[in-house]
C-alpha cells in the first residue's frame, strides 16, 4: 500500500470548482490510500451528493454497476497506474469522507445529521461533519440567514448535533438552534465532528463539543498558539483536547501559474483583521497596509513574495513540502490536510500522487 505522507485531501471547495473532475481526483486518491478524503461545496455542487458519486464511481452503491476502470479516464485524472493499485491491497480500507466545512446557521443540525446517515447508508464509509460559522455572504446575503451571534449559532448547533449522528432524542431550545423529536430510521452514522476555527472564540466552541479543531489558513506560529489554547481550555472544562488539522495549499514541483494562483487565492485575506494581523506578525506588515489602504489587487500580487506563500503553504519539490509538513507537526498539529492548489489538473494530479510514494 502507499504510504501517504498527507493526513487527507480537501477537494471541491473552490467557487469554480468542477464535481466531475472533484469526483475523479478523489477516486485517485481513494486508490492511492489517503485516509481522509474531505468534499468542501461553494456555489457549485451540494457536498453530500458529490460524496454519493465518489462512492458510485468506486461501484459501491448498493445497485451500483459501475466501471472500476471508468471512473478516472476522463480528461484531467487519469487512473492510477498498475505499479500504483499494486501496491494497494485489495481489501484495503477506503477513505473516510469528511463533507464540508458546511455553515452551521444554514445546514441546521437535522438536515446535517439526516445527510450523514444518508451517505453512511449508502456508501459504507466512516463518515465526518465540519462545520463553520462562514461569512456574512454566504449566511445572509445567499441564503437569507441571521448571523448575529455566529458563535453561539455553532455551539448550539454542534450540542444538537452530536446526539443526532448517534441516533439519541433529542430536547434542545437555544437562542439559535431549536430541535425535538427527531429520530433517524437510518443506522447512526457516528459522523466525527470538527469545528472550522482561525480565533479562540471558535476553539472555545469546539471543546467538549467536536472531535477535531481545523484551521483554514495558519502560520506555524499561529498552529501553535491555537494547540496551545486548545490545551488550555481542555484542561480548564476537564475535557479532552480536540485534535488539531491545519488546511495546507499544497504544490508538488510548481509552476509559475500555481504559484501566482495561491497568490490570488491569498487577496481576500490580506486585509482581514485576524488573517491580515497573523500576515503582519510573519513579517508581511508592508503588504497588509498596501491591502488595508486599497490597493489595487494587481499591486498586490506584484508586492507578494514567494516568503508569503511560504509562510502558509508547503510548495517546492517534495523535500521542501514534506519539509514544511515536519514544520507544523513539530508545533503539535495532529493532521495536515493538503489544498492541492492550482487551475490545472494535471498538476492537482501530480501533487495528489507526489504524496502517495
Amino acid at each position: 500500500m502507499s504510504q501517504v505522507i498527507v493526513d487527507g485531501v480537501l477537494l471541491g471547495n473552490r467557487t469554480d470548482s468542477d464535481p466531475a473532475l472533484t469526483v475523479r481526483l478523489a477516486c485517485l486518491a481513494d486508490e492511492l490510500g489517503y485516509e481522509e478524503i474531505w468534499l468542501g461545496e461553494s456555489t457549485g455542487h451540494d457536498a453530500f451528493a458529490l460524496a454519493v458519486a465518489v462512492a458510485a464511481a468506486a461501484g459501491e452503491l448498493p445497485s451500483g454497476s459501475a466501471d472500476p476502470d471508468a471512473k478516472a479516464r476522463a480528461a484531467g485524472a487519469s487512473p492510477a497506474t498498475a505499479g500504483e493499485l499494486q501496491r494497494n491491497s485489495p481489501a484495503r480500507p477506503r477513505a473516510a469522507l469528511t463533507l464540508g466545512p458546511l455553515p452551521a446557521a444554514v445546514r441546521d443540525p437535522v438536515t446535517a445529521a439526516r445527510g450523514a446517515a444518508s451517505v453512511a447508508a449508502l456508501t459504507g464509509r466512516d463518515i465526518g461533519l465540519a462545520l463553520t460559522a462562514s461569512t456574512g455572504l454566504v449566511v445572509v446575503d445567499w441564503h437569507g440567514r441571521p448571523r448575529t451571534d455566529p458563535a453561539t449559532a455553532l455551539a448550539e448547533s454542534l450540542s444538537v448535533l452530536g446526539p443526532l449522528t448517534r441516533n439519541e432524542p433529542v430536547s434542545f431550545q437555544g437562542v439559535s438552534v431549536r430541535s425535538r423529536g427527531f429520530r433517524s430510521r437510518l443506522e447512526p452514522s457516528h459522523a466525527s465532528l470538527t469545528v472550522l476555527a482561525f480565533g479562540l472564540e471558535a476553539c472555545e466552541v469546539a471543546v467538549g463539543r467536536a472531535d477535531r479543531v481545523a484551521v483554514p489558513l495558519a502560520t506555524v506560529e499561529h498552529a501553535a498558539r491555537i494547540k496551545a489554547r486548545l490545551a488550555l481550555t481542555s484542561d480548564r472544562m476537564n475535557r479532552a483536547v480536540p485534535r488539531l488539522a491545519v488546511f495546507l495549499p499544497t504544490v508538488v514541483d510548481p509552476n509559475a501559474e500555481s504559484l501566482d494562483w495561491i497568490r490570488r487565492s491569498l487577496l481576500p485575506y490580506l486585509d482581514a483583521d485576524g488573517f491580515g494581523r497573523m500576515f503582519a506578525e510573519a513579517g508581511h506588515g508592508e503588504l497588509i497596509d498596501l491591502a488595508r489602504g486599497g490597493a489595487h489587487e494587481r499591486s498586490l500580487l506584484a508586492a507578494m513574495p514567494l516568503d508569503v506563500l511560504r509562510s502558509i503553504a508547503a510548495v517546492g519539490d517534495l523535500n521542501q513540502v514534506c519539509s514544511a509538513f515536519e514544520d507544523y507537526r513539530q508545533a503539535g498539529v495532529d493532521e495536515i490536510v493538503m489544498l492541492p492548489e492550482s487551475h490545472d489538473a494535471g498538476v492537482i494530479e501530480h501533487t495528489i500522487r507526489a504524496l502517495a510514494k
